[in-house]
């Protein structure tokens, strides 16, 4: 299990240990800082999605390297949508429970641009201040564990993406660590007071 794995794990854990003490929900709502049913169901339910994306990323990680093209598109199209999916959760998480936290750095991750370019955005790719152009994948590439791609049409003449996606991964599961952290701490610190 990787860093992330046991941080929402634990984090889980607690929530579940002050669960089976109680019979009414609300006593449930002071370990994860929420004082309403919606907030509460709202980061149970986040938890369940970085629970069921970590799956998602830690197949993609062990997956064979014999598959076919098609097989390979949907292992990179499923994992840069879970870690895009990983990141909405986190946000959810951190305002709901009032943790102060730099929106920034969630998005900065190079993982989200090539999410937009090569998975979501594909055929109309459009930045800030840049007219629409569109990516192509080399499928080949996806062989290797590499993102290898370009747009022809881009406004510049020609933009390009050349990177391994498990650096990529690294790099968000650094972020995605650290503010589990943070979760985790107020978690904790909150189970501490209410016993």
């Amino acid at each position: 299990m990787s860093k992330v794995d046991n941080l929402i794990e634990s984090i889980r854990e607690i929530i579940s240990d002050v669960a089976i003490e109680t019979d009414n929900d609300e006593d449930l709502y002071f370990i994860v800082s929420v004082n309403n049913s919606g907030d509460y169901n709202s980061i149970i339910d986040s938890f369940y999605l970085l629970e069921d994306t970590q799956l998602a990323k830690n197949t993609f990680v062990s997956r064979q390297t014999s598959q076919s093209f098609g097989e390979l598109y949907l292992y990179f199209y499923g994992v840069l949508n879970a870690v895009y999916m990983q990141q909405q959760a986190m946000f959810v998480l951190l305002r709901k429970m009032g943790l102060e936290f730099k929106p920034k750095e969630l998005r900065s991750c190079k993982i989200f641009e090539i999410r937009n370019s090569f998975a979501a955005h594909g055929a109309n790719r459009e930045g800030r201040d840049e007219k629409e152009h569109s990516f192509i994948l080399d499928r080949h590439a996806l062989q290797s564990g590499k993102i290898s791609g370009y747009s022809a049409n881009h406004e510049s003449g020609f933009a390009s993406h050349d990177t391994d996606i498990s650096e990529l991964l690294a790099e968000w599961d650094e972020v995605l660590d650290k503010h589990l952290n943070y979760i985790f701490h107020k978690v904790q610190m909150n189970n501490e007071t209410a016993t």
